[in-house]
């Protein structure tokens, strides 16, 4: 094999390595969530940060290595195109590491969705105990001023 192909074979299994464990850390916030407290979440956002890059500098040097070897190839640096313009036993092994980080991206795109909808719903149940605290506040302030006396 190529050392150039083993080169973008390799990048692109650290990205999906990488995206795999942000998701990981997302479900460790979601369930965070039902209440470990702000330490732990903070924590778990700190991590999600750091790994957050790491997918970045990934992705970086994937999509330096496919452009590269495309223009070597005379091909564009899209997996399909790559792809057909490997030798039999690289085409292989791209393509499999190729499905592995769509299905990495597609899981983490997942795992945000859920989390999403987690906290908008979080935020919508505290708006309205908030309100309803307001309200009863309101009301107990009005009593405030009462003579219970005979």
């Amino acid at each position: 094999m190529r050392d150039r192909v083993k080169a973008l074979i390799d990048a692109i299994q650290d990205e999906a390595d990488a995206i795999d464990d942000l998701i990981d850390v997302v479900q460790e916030q979601r369930e965070a969530l039902r209440g470990d407290g702000v330490e732990v979440l903070q924590d778990l956002m700190r991590e999600q940060r750091e790994i957050f890059f790491d997918v970045q500098t990934q992705e970086a040097l994937r999509d330096e290595l496919a452009k590269g070897l495309a223009a070597e190839l005379g091909c564009e640096p899209q997996a399909s195109s790559l792809s057909d313009a490997f030798e039999e036993d690289e085409r292989a092994l791209f393509n499999g590491v190729a499905d592995r980080l769509t299905q990495s991206l597609f899981g983490l795109k997942s795992e945000m969705v859920i989390l999403s909808g987690l906290i908008d719903q979080n935020e919508r149940y505290t708006s309205m105990l908030l309100s309803e605290w307001r309200r009863l506040e309101g009301g107990a302030s009005r009593l405030n001023g009462t003579d219970f006396r005979g």
